[in-house]
């Protein structure tokens, strides 16, 4: 291809500009997979934004990036590609945890790890790649490029958390979960809000490149500068001025036995690990027991028997010997149930009482596709697919719910990743006082999935003004204010308890979460329908 095709939209540039431009012209004219490579490593970039690196400054890089490259494609299926690319890079780096959890069963070859993590990023790429199609294919310029690729992002990134289950991780906006100043702005406008306004402000830093507008070229990045400066100004002075509050009689004591995943399952060991429980929830009570502590939370899964909710059941009573009166257990455990001759299998939360009856009950209702259900199960079953969820997929239940016990504060259980859903981590009728997220993360061992599985929930408890307690069966385990700042927590791979007294609530947000995403859905539309009605006009 020849050099002057790449700079066709951009005839004078900056000295930063020539110099990307030439950089790409380059990378072009070494073959077809020179600026896939230049795309690749942009979403790379991106991803290292989010936790537990943190990087901040990849979003003011990578973004320009991406519209720079949008404005040199030479067409549609080229700026899908672009798209494409970025997008591999961004998933493949960072969701390579995921590779982990292919050396913890027996069942699956761990040679198929690199595989699966390919698949799943080139699967979800292809989001990405879409919203570099829409945008090339509205043909904007300027400022209002950056407008339309923010907002064609931001519905995809919705169409991901939605379609098929969904699956919002890293969210663009969740790069600011642990920079608590900017993270505050979520509690108004939800994290497809924070999304959006990242993508306007880096995307903004594309000016830099122009020649054409001399001075001008820094009004915008300036502009994109003061307004994340006065957000991060504003959360800083909400932070400084919010006290936490507590329920001084609700005491905490959060287990995490650290057991590992390839060893949680195996037959021999099971009861061991119920004894690990049993003896961190006394904490070395003379009389063994969890004494003064009025709620003792058990991880997902920390009880491997599918016979907890079954009449007699003796580890049911032996947890309830741990409670004083009054007290309540929250324990994970399997359940299952027979009808018709089919056995459905639920992932669930328990609360006993001290006299050890089952107060009450909540099943995962987010399942994750093909690790605890495999979609046209019936007909992948005879390719051999069912292993990835163990001998049978889990059933899923009801949906968000309000829990209330004698003398606590209402809460809402989330079990495992249904705490990174935007606006579905509460009932709409039934506002909760406190977010409870128990998870197994054993799966992915010492690497950047638990820590953003915990950005994450950090993030829901700043858009909903909840308190979040979240007890990982290997950390983060942790209690965070409705601010989205750490109480108490305990590292990962670490045994040991959290203990702490229960935050207090905020008052809600104006409007709900739901209301925000569905604000933040229609602006977006609107643009890119004003901006398809003016193409379609000329």
């Amino acid at each position: 291809m020849q050099e002057n095709n790449i700079s066709q939209e951009a005839p004078v540039l900056a000295a930063p500009g020539r110099q990307l431009i030439g950089l790409m012209a380059w990378l072009d004219s070494k073959g077809r997979f020179g600026l896939p490579a230049l795309a690749f490593l942009v979403g790379v970039v991106f991803s290292r934004a989010f936790a537990p690196v943190n990087f901040f400054p990849a979003l003011f890089v990578a973004v320009p990036m991406m519209l720079l490259m949008l404005g040199q494609a030479r067409g549609r299926a080229e700026a899908f590609g672009f798209g494409w690319w970025a997008g591999f890079g961004f998933f493949a780096v960072g969701l390579n945890w995921i590779g982990h959890s292919f050396t913890q069963q027996q069942s699956i070859p761990a040679i198929l790890a690199p595989f699966a993590v390919t698949a799943l990023a080139a699967i979800l790429a292809v989001y990405i790649g879409l919203a570099f199609w829409m945008t090339h294919q509205l043909r904007a310029r300027g400022f209002l490029r950056v407008l339309v690729f923010a907002s064609t992002w931001v519905l995809f990134e919705m169409a991901r958390g939605t379609w098929f289950t969904g699956f919002p991780w890293n969210l663009a906006g969740t790069a600011w979960a642990n920079w608590l100043p900017v993270a505050q702005v979520s509690y108004y406008i939800g994290a497809y809000g924070l999304s959006f306004l990242t993508f306007v402000a880096a995307g903004a830093m594309v000016y830099l490149i122009d020649g054409t507008m001399g001075w001008r070229r820094f009004v915008a990045p300036v502009a994109g500068v003061v307004v994340f400066l006065a957000v991060a100004a504003f959360g800083y002075m909400r932070l400084s001025e919010a006290q936490t509050k507590f329920h001084l009689a609700v005491s905490l004591r959060l287990v995490q036995a650290n057991v590992k995943q390839s060893e949680k399952w195996l037959a021999h060991l099971i009861e061991d690990h119920f004894s690990t429980h049993m003896q961190l929830s006394r904490d070395g009570d003379e009389d063994g027991r969890a004494r003064g502590v009025r709620l003792l939370i058990w991880p997902e899964t920390a009880v491997q028997t599918e016979k907890f909710d079954r009449e007699g059941s003796l580890h049911r009573w032996r947890i309830s010997k741990l409670l004083d009166y009054g007290s309540f257990a929250l324990v994970g455990a399997p359940r299952f149930t027979v009808k018709d001759g089919e056995v459905d299998f639920y992932n669930s939360l328990f609360a006993i009482n001290a006299q050890a009856d089952l107060y009450a009950r909540y099943d995962k209702a987010h399942l994750v596709p093909f690790g605890e259900y495999v979609p046209f199960e019936k007909t992948l079953n005879k390719w051999g697919i069912n292993p990835l969820t163990g001998a049978q997929s889990w059933t899923s239940g009801a949906g968000p719910k309000t829990i209330e016990l004698p003398g606590i504060p209402s809460f809402s259980p989330l079990i495992c990743y249904e705490i990174v859903f935007p606006g579905q981590v509460t009932s709409p009728a039934d506002r909760p006082e406190w977010l409870l997220n128990i998870t197994n993360d054993a799966w992915f061992g010492m690497t950047e999935g638990p820590y953003q599985h915990l950005a994450q929930a950090r993030m829901r408890a700043i858009e909903e003004g909840l308190p979040l307690v979240r007890s990982a069966s290997t950390g983060v385990s942790a209690v965070v204010d409705p601010y989205g700042r750490t109480v108490q927590s305990l590292g990962l791979g670490r045994q040991g308890l959290v203990e702490s007294p229960l935050p207090q609530a905020i008052e809600p947000a104006p409007l709900s979460s739901r209301q925000r995403s569905a604000i933040m859905a229609l602006l977006c539309a609107f643009i890119l329908f004003g901006r398809l009605v003016f193409v379609w006009r000329k």
